[in-house]
């Protein structure tokens, strides 16, 4: 029987470094942060709801509205964000009125408003440039 009794009294020594181990205490102080404890990515995006559709259903959207609704030729999607409120912003550029050479196309560039579930609730005219044009912006 002496062997189990210093068997035991290794454990208890195993267990007393433990708790003097500075990490094991890290993780139980309370100013540690426990899985439960962070915010989940539904949480950190948005604190009003999380939007039930995705990027690439908001482009697609976003293209099919600049094609249906400005009956013109569509060049590209500029840029597509979440906005505060939940609804997302997408900037597209269609070709206004072509010409020869093609540098002389005139371009729109038009902010379209879809709200949280990918439909299109607005648009609207934010700039109007020839294609030759230098664009400082990019």
């Amino acid at each position: 029987m002496p062997p189990d009794t210093d068997e035991h009294a290794d454990n208890d020594d195993n267990q007393d470094s433990l708790s003097d181990d500075p990490t094991v205490e890290v993780e139980n102080t309370p100013s540690s942060e426990s899985s439960t404890d962070r915010p989940t990515d539904s949480q950190t995006e948005r604190t009003d709801g999380p939007s039930t559709v995705g990027l690439p259903t908001i482009q697609d959207n976003a293209r099919d509205a600049a094609k249906k609704l400005l009956d013109s030729d569509f060049e590209g999607i500029i840029e597509v964000s979440m906005k505060e409120d939940g609804k997302w912003r997408a900037l597209v550029e269609v070709v206004e009125r072509r010409a020869v050479p093609d540098t002389q196309d005139i371009i729109g560039r038009y902010e379209i408003e879809l709200n949280d579930s990918g439909d299109v609730i607005g648009y609207e005219l934010r700039e109007r440039y020839q294609r030759s044009d230098l664009k400082e912006e990019l």
